[in-house]
């Protein structure tokens, strides 16, 4: 009763509802009892004081507390006040927008995305098609007709191991045009592991090299408790084959092609997530912490040149960031594109001298050594334009069923919708209805 009418009607200002006179007398005996449970409650006793009630001939309860009456002033017929914030977002009662899915709404988007996507997945297909790449496996790569994959395949004695030296042969069939990029390939080899990919410091990679996370572990300290810099499996498993690429000249002697290890990677990770230590030289920055145990040596001397070495050697950058599948490719260097090999990579012959460091045997997995270019849409990839035109097809075709469902059965249709709506409409009034009347006799009751 406080609730719906804190004033408290006298019997001629009563709300409508309660203009029943066989319900009168039992309100009112009920309403005493309730408003003291209220009072109990919410306003509490005051020290020494007795709270007492009355009804007042006109029905209207008084409370007094002490020499206290708490008494609201009486509200005007069919004014009701209501303890809520009177707010649109509080009451849920922001505007909002519902779209109708009708037949002539819908089929012009199913034709409008087919008719966008077809063209755009054609066009990323084709130029996915342009891509000009070699891929060229080497797992099996012989050195003296010994397997290279044998011989270091304990990375535990990888510094008792003599580098495995292994020549492979391949032609180009075309020019290469500019830019042409070096990748290299693995397979079955999981980067996506939680644990993997936890298993590195973010901190020490700032440029504090004795700092040390415990999810480095167990590629924390080496002995003696030296720190590890970079700590984690991540770095510690850092791909570190080597390719030395020979182009073939008739009666001349073979030419190097140049190739740069900057620029391969992010700039937002060689800007903010990768940082050198301020001393200088690096050496003297690193003094104090150890190599990777699978490292031959250590990150300082990545590079020759002091500002690509250190954490912010790109090769090391590239790899850190892990891959989502176990079988990737990551980019290794670019060609420079300087004289025999200004416009292109010319087509010929070539060999590629490739240092044997990184083991696989023991994942069972393979490496690819990948020679490609790049187009307006990135590297070869034919999937994203194939997907384009799967997703184009299946909208003209969902859009022709339609139309020809809404040409043959949409006048029926139209007319069973309505009737069905209809029918809902007035259950749900009666339903309302019932449920009033309900309200209004447990209200009483």
């Amino acid at each position: 009763l406080l609730t719906l009418w804190p004033n408290y009607f006298c019997e001629a200002e009563w709300p409508p509802l309660l203009h029943c006179q066989n319900l009168l007398t039992v309100q009112k005996a009920k309403s005493i009892a309730i408003f003291q449970g209220i009072l109990d409650r919410v306003i509490g006793r005051r020290e020494g004081a007795k709270p007492t009630y009355a009804a007042w001939p006109c029905t209207k309860l008084k409370l007094s507390v002490g020499q206290s009456v708490l008494c609201r002033p009486q509200m005007a017929r069919g004014e009701y006040q209501v303890n809520r914030p009177h707010s649109k977002f509080r009451q849920q009662k922001l505007n909002a927008w519902q779209p109708i899915l009708t037949a002539g709404s819908v089929l012009p988007t199913f034709f409008v995305i087919g008719l966008a996507f077809i063209p755009i997945g054609v066009a990323l297909l084709i130029a996915s098609n342009n891509v000009q790449e070699l891929v060229i496996d080497y797992t099996d790569c012989v050195m003296e007709e010994k397997l290279c994959k044998d011989e270091i395949s304990d990375p535990t004695k990888i510094m008792e191991n003599p580098p495995c030296r292994c020549l492979v042969a391949f032609e180009l069939h075309h020019d290469f045009l500019a830019p042409v990029y070096i990748y290299y390939g693995l397979s079955g080899f999981y980067q996506n592991h939680r644990r993997y990919v936890k298993s590195r410091d973010d901190v020490q990679l700032l440029g504090n090299p004795k700092h040390v996370s415990s999810d480095c572990f167990p590629f924390q300290y080496a002995e003696n408790e030296i720190p590890i810099a970079p700590c984690g499996a991540i770095a510690n498993s850092m791909f570190n084959d080597t390719f030395l690429i020979k182009y073939k000249i008739v009666d001349q002697s073979d030419a190097v092609v140049p190739l740069a290890y900057d620029e391969i990677a992010w700039p937002s990770d060689l800007s903010k997530k990768f940082r050198n230590p301020d001393s200088v030289p690096l050496s003297a920055a690193f003094e104090g912490t150890s190599k990777p145990p699978y490292w031959r040596k250590p990150v300082y001397e990545l590079s020759n040149v002091s500002s690509a070495s250190g954490f912010q050697n790109e090769s090391l950058i590239v790899w850190m960031r892990s891959a989502a599948l176990p079988n990737f490719r990551k980019l290794h260097s670019r060609v420079l594109h300087v004289d025999t090999f200004a416009n292109a990579l010319p087509k010929g012959n070539y060999t590629v001298e490739i240092t044997y460091n990184y083991p696989v045997a023991s994942f069972d997995g393979r490496k690819r050594f990948i020679i490609s270019n790049a187009s307006w849409a990135g590297g070869k990839n034919s999937f994203l334009g194939i997907a384009y035109i799967v997703v184009g097809t299946v909208c003209i075709v969902m859009g022709c069923v339609f139309l020809f469902v809404h040409m043959k059965f949409g006048h029926s249709l139209s007319c069973h919708v309505i009737d069905t709506v209809l029918r809902r409409k007035r259950r749900c009034c009666r339903k309302k209805s019932l449920r009033t009347t309900k309200t209004t006799l447990i209200y009483f009751n």
